[in-house]
């Protein structure tokens, strides 16, 4: 069984003839506008001022489109530019590392590491060495080419000689 996929599920449907909803509700509010500044104000020259700018500006939330974006987002976006403060203030900080000493301070982190590991890695070795030992020390095997009794920890001496604790 084949199902249709819906496409094109970004753009708007039109419900008001070639018009969207949002559409058809600007030109009504541009008409509105037009018709009350019409009505309202008694010198005609001024009322088409405002007529021309108003429905002008209701056009063009309704059709006019700035790199894909609708007006409204660029209206919104221009009051919100001229309304946040645009003062900047640079403040020195004193703290502030500077980027040479930044890469040696990582380098040296670094080797502090390392040295920090290569010592755990001996002491759990020296650990290790020392619990051998001490439990050697409570065992004796027989030696099997010599038939004689040896003591695990001299045998344990003796492979290691060149081993500090």
């Amino acid at each position: 069984m084949q199902f249709r996929i819906p496409q094109f599920l970004d753009i708007e449907d039109k419900i008001f003839g070639p018009f969207t909803f949002k559409q058809f509700a600007y030109l009504l509010g541009a008409l509105a506008f037009a018709y009350i500044f019409w009505k309202l104000i008694p010198y005609k020259i001024i009322s088409i001022l405002l007529i021309l700018i108003f429905s002008g500006t209701f056009l063009a939330l309704a059709f006019v489109k700035v790199n894909d974006r609708p007006f409204v987002n660029i209206l919104e976006a221009a009051y919100k530019f001229l309304i946040k403060n645009k003062t900047y203030v640079w403040v020195k900080k004193q703290d502030m590392p500077l980027p040479e000493k930044t890469e040696v301070r990582i380098l040296e982190k670094i080797k502090k590491e390392k040295e920090e590991k290569q010592k755990s890695e001996i002491e759990a070795k020296r650990i290790t060495f020392e619990k051998i030992k001490e439990l050697s020390g409570r065992l004796d095997i027989l030696d099997e080419e010599k038939k004689t009794k040896l003591n695990l920890r001299e045998e344990l001496l003796k492979r290691n000689k060149n081993y500090q604790i």
